[in-house]
């Protein structure tokens, strides 16, 4: 069973006019588990757990030509496109620790061996469900790592490519990078990319990390191919994905009232899933959120998450996007689960 990905997309000018486009990007779980969920009954409160074991079997077979990679990408409203090639096409896809696995938009994949399990739903943070499309690439091509017979899901992502203006043919989820290490730099528009080998997983360490001054340290979980971040507001832990395709920060509307009367309400806003189906949510800022050194006033979209929990019923309190993600150059170990913020 997989759940897959979610984006937040936001349009200033619908913003302005009282809508918020909220491209959640289907999470897709089979339609008789997700209404066993007791969404009221939801952890909505973090729990230590026990990282899960680092496995590559359900991982797309991996070879590169060399070890470290440089890939130029350019930013697109929040998102951070790089270019990518599918067997044939090559084109622009979205950069997205948000997606499990690799999504690819069925627009430009017709062609492809599909197959439809009707017991799958997709369902989105409105609730709209519809029925999911898999497939199995032969090649995929990301700069010098090449990876084989990847499976991957088929959707529709026309609604993200007709609200920024930009050809996409997928996303990169998490499963295509649990092999390696990644920086993130927006001042330089580069992700760099280092496969990290059996033999140095124990000793492998990226060079601006030799300082301990230079850098803060901080342990994560990859639950169900998501980096689930913890933090602490007041005496409440939290548990954050960390998300590069979303736009914008999250925070869960059913968390207790110390958190949530923190907001500081700006306007209400319409969230619009990839279907018609809308709902309201706030929008403000969080204030006095902290992660480590980094302190601020944190801009958030305050709505229920319900429709995000994971399939063992655990739920995430929040998303940090793009307007968190960017202040600060991060590398991300997928190997040893850390997650360095450089100074």
């Amino acid at each position: 069973m997989r759940l897959h990905p979610f984006i937040f997309g936001k349009n200033q000018p619908l913003l302005n006019a009282g809508v918020f486009l909220l491209a959640f990007l289907l999470s897709v779980i089979p339609a008789n588990a997700y209404k066993k969920l007791d969404l009221k009954a939801a952890d909505t409160t973090y729990r230590e757990r026990k990282p899960s074991a680092i496995s590559f079997n359900d991982d797309p077979v991996m070879q590169v030509d060399v070890p470290s990679i440089d890939l130029p990408f350019t930013t697109v409203g929040g998102l951070i496109l790089v270019k990518a090639k599918v067997d044939t096409l090559e084109g622009n896809f979205v950069f997205d620790t948000g997606a499990p696995y690799l999504v690819l938009n069925k627009t430009y994949f017709r062609d492809l061996e599909r197959t439809q399990n009707p017991a799958d739903e997709q369902s989105g943070i409105t609730g709209e469900g519809g029925l999911s499309e898999k497939t199995t690439i032969k090649h995929l091509k990301l700069g010098a790592f090449h990876y084989y017979k990847v499976s991957s899901d088929l959707v529709s992502l026309g609604l993200i490519e007709n609200l920024r203006g930009v050809k996409i043919l997928g996303l990169l989820g998490v499963a295509l990078f649990k092999q390696c290490e990644i920086m993130i730099d927006y001042a330089n528009s580069l992700l760099h990319l280092h496969y990290i080998k059996s033999s140095e997983r124990k000793t492998y360490r990226h060079a601006l990390l030799q300082d301990p001054a230079a850098y803060e340290e901080h342990e994560f979980e990859l639950w169900e191919n998501r980096i689930l971040l913890k933090a602490v507001y007041g005496d409440k832990k939290l548990r954050f994905v960390v998300d590069y395709a979303a736009e914008s920060n999250v925070l869960d509307s059913r968390l207790s009232s110390a958190v949530i009367d923190s907001v500081k309400i700006q306007s209400r806003i319409t969230l619009t899933g990839t279907g018609s189906k809308k709902v309201e949510a706030l929008k403000g800022e969080l204030t006095g959120f902290r992660f480590g050194s980094i302190s601020c006033n944190l801009p958030v979209v305050v709505t229920s998450l319900a429709n995000s929990c994971f399939a063992s019923n655990t739920c995430i309190n929040g998303v940090l996007g793009f307007d968190f993600l960017s202040r600060s150059r991060l590398i991300i170990n997928f190997v040893t689960r850390k997650l360095y913020v450089l100074k």
